[in-house]
């Protein structure tokens, strides 16, 4: 999931959620926090992947 803060660039900061086709949820994202890739999970469908 690609997400930026909605002041930055709208398009990627905002978000709803839906549950048996209707809207439970809507909201903006006001800031981001960047984590470390190195610290990546690997799930088990993509470990059987390699």
């Amino acid at each position: 999931m690609v997400v930026e803060t909605f002041s930055e660039y709208p398009p990627l900061g905002c978000f709803d959620v839906r549950d048996m086709r209707q809207t439970v949820a809507v909201d903006v994202i006001k800031s981001v926090e960047e984590k470390d890739p190195s610290g990546t999970k690997v799930t088990r469908f993509a470990a059987k992947k390699k």
